[in-house]
């Protein structure tokens, strides 16, 4: 007896052989036998079950990586923005060791070009002043030297901002530098020099940058 030979292996069917060179096929091996049409018939559907699993393990595998993909991309874009952020910040407060000097330098020029130029600018620095006390009575205003005069000529103008005004002085001062001030009340004192008027305006500078952050 000759023994089958093996064609070719089907994926999910078995395998599929030469029939024997017997003449008569036994009855019992009847069923084994594929006519060619047949054959080819179980090798196209084994072919297309498997040509769709494989193209729904390939779907799979592509949405696997494209969530993959998505995060890692994700991952990157969040480290990018931090990085972003921190580089932002730092260039933040480097500019604002420059600019806010700068800023106060240019306010005290101007400041001291209109002192310079007007000298009833001490009077509308004084006049500022006064109005956060202009409830009080009893008014002594301290000043430098160079600005008493200028001040004295304005006092009719000084009085006018006080309500219920029972005395005003203008006094000179040396510890006033000039374009400053200190005002003295029944109550307390407000020093308006020029220097303390520059660290508050420093420190109103710096309130705003950090509200702006």
């Amino acid at each position: 007896m000759v023994k089958e030979s093996k064609l070719f292996s089907l994926i999910y069917s078995g395998d599929v052989h030469l029939s024997s060179e017997e003449k008569v096929i036994p009855k019992e091996d009847i069923s084994a036998v594929f006519s060619a049409k047949e054959m080819l018939k179980k090798v196209d559907d084994d072919a297309e079950r498997y040509k769709k699993e494989v193209s729904e393990e390939c779907e799979r595998l592509k949405e696997a990586a494209q969530e993959e993909g998505f995060a890692e991309g994700q991952k990157r874009w969040n480290e990018q923005i931090i990085l972003l952020e921190k580089r932002r910040r730092r260039v933040r407060r480097e500019m604002e060791k420059i600019i806010i000097p700068i800023a106060i330098k240019a306010a005290k020029k101007i400041v001291g070009d209109e002192m310079s130029l007007n000298e009833e600018a001490i009077v509308n620095i004084v006049s500022n002043t006064l109005r956060a006390v202009s409830q009080h009575q009893k008014i002594i205003i301290y000043v430098n030297k160079n600005d008493k005069e200028v001040l004295d000529k304005n006092k009719s103008r000084l009085n006018q901002i006080f309500e219920r005004l029972e005395s005003l002085s203008i006094q000179e001062r040396e510890d006033v530098a000039p374009g400053g001030c200190i005002i003295e009340t029944e109550a307390g004192i407000i020093n308006a020099q020029i220097d303390n008027q520059w660290r508050r305006l420093e420190a109103a500078f710096q309130k705003v940058v950090q509200k702006e952050k």
